[in-house]
C-alpha cells in the first residue's frame, strides 16, 4: 500500500477513524448500561446515600487540593534564557557573560 497517495491515505484514515469511533461508542454504551443496572439495583434511600457520599468525597478532594498541592512544579533557575529555533546569524559577543540568543529572524539589520 502506498501511503504517499493522498486519496488512499485519506480513505484509510477515514476507515481507521470510523472503526475507533465505533469501538469507543460501543464501550461507552456497555459501560453506561452496566452502571445503570448497578445503580438501579439500590433503593431510593440507598441512591441518596450514594449521591451524598460521592458529593462529600468530591468536595473533600477539591477543598484539600486548595490547601496542599498533590504535585509540585519545578522552579526555573534564575539564569534561564529562552531558546530560539534556527541557526544563529552571528557569533556571540565575548564581553557578555550570558549567551546572546539571536537568529536571523530577530536580529535587526
Amino acid at each position: 500500500m502506498n501511503l504517499s497517495n493522498s486519496k488512499t491515505s485519506a480513505q484509510l484514515s477515514d476507515k481507521v477513524a470510523a472503526s475507533l469511533a465505533k469501538q469507543i461508542i460501543n464501550f461507552q454504551t456497555l459501560f453506561s448500561a452496566g452502571l445503570n443496572r448497578w445503580f438501579n439495583a439500590y433503593t431510593i434511600r440507598q441512591k441518596k446515600q450514594i449521591a451524598i457520599a460521592i458529593g462529600l468525597l468530591i468536595s473533600i478532594i477539591l477543598i484539600s487540593s486548595s490547601f496542599c498541592s498533590f504535585y509540585t512544579i519545578p522552579k526555573l533557575s534564575q539564569n534561564y534564557t529562552s531558546a530560539h529555533i534556527g541557526q544563529a546569524s552571528d557569533f556571540p559577543n565575548p564581553r557578555f557573560i550570558k549567551r546572546q540568543l539571536t537568529d536571523s529572524l530577530t536580529k535587526k539589520k
